[in-house]
């Protein structure tokens, strides 16, 4: 059903109408709509989806590696968040999260329309992404596995920032900064939301993430989805593994925080663990 093989090659499926397809979808949501779009890899059989989740802002949604997927054989679903490049509604990490288990919740419940195989649904996402995807994975059932690539960890990095100052504070007040002129918020909102909600970190999920199948893939150059100390995937992997996980791996890409020059190496580690979750 998944061949690796096919991650460089066009299909070819010529005209036939159960080829693969791309299916835009108003997604009904809390805020009312938001914006996604499935890809799907042909309709000829049930396949396996992904949900693949954007990073903060979103200017970098991983469309090659959606493509990639769906090459293989994966049925891949991308959504942009409410309050975020034309989904209506006030952005916020809570509704990020609220946006992310509807859209899962979405291909649950429509397995039989969009040709999906139920018993093989995955969650993946990138920085913020990533947050959302081990937030999900933490809160939902019904995951057959998740890969976090570079997942920044809002919630503890501002927490050091408001106990270190100096380059802590820097990193998620320049990113907050300069994130919110692209989304339908303000620095002061998403700034008072992460002091409210000390669950947004990492640490206080990791006994759910323990018991659920995860990859994370570290950037080894990362300078955003890290402290002054160390990377936020390595905070994880300490939490998770103190949790005695049951399918948990930790991987490493010597790349910066968006995988710029490694893109191939990304989609095949992340292609490679889906398919190995594959029944």
């Amino acid at each position: 059903m998944i061949d690796l093989d096919m991650m460089y090659k066009d299909s070819n499926w010529g005209n036939d109408p159960k080829g693969p397809d791309n299916i835009t979808i108003l997604m009904p949501g809390g805020r009312g709509w938001f914006n996604a779009l499935l890809c799907h890899a042909g309709i000829d059989k049930k396949r396996p989806a992904v949900l693949l989740l954007h990073g903060f802002p979103g200017n970098d949604k991983n469309l090659d590696m959606m493509e990639a997927l769906r090459r293989c054989g994966f049925n891949v679903l991308t959504m942009n968040y409410s309050g975020s490049w034309g989904s209506p509604g006030p952005f916020l990490f809570a509704n990020v999260l609220e946006d992310a288990a509807t859209a899962l919740k979405f291909l649950q419940d429509n397995t039989d329309e969009y040709m999906i195989d139920k018993d093989n649904i995955f969650v993946i996402g990138h920085s913020m992404g990533g947050f959302a995807t081990l937030h999900t994975t933490a809160a939902c059932e019904g995951i057959k596995g998740s890969v976090a690539f570079a997942p920044y960890d809002f919630g503890l990095q501002y927490k050091l920032g408001i106990e270190n100052g100096g380059d802590d504070w820097t990193n998620v007040h320049e990113l907050v900064r300069d994130g919110v002129q692209q989304l339908d918020t303000d620095y002061d909102t998403l700034m008072e939301e992460l002091k409210t909600n000390p669950g947004y970190q990492f640490e206080a999920i990791a006994d759910k993430l323990a018991k659920k199948p995860l990859l994370v893939i570290e950037a080894g150059y990362d300078i955003c989805a890290a402290s002054s100390e160390k990377n936020h995937s390595r905070y994880l992997a300490e939490w998770i593994e103190a949790n005695e996980p049951v399918d948990f791996e930790l991987d490493s890409i010597p790349s910066n925080h968006s995988f710029a020059d490694t893109r191939l190496a990304l989609c095949e580690m992340v292609a490679k663990k889906l398919a190995s979750w594959v029944d």
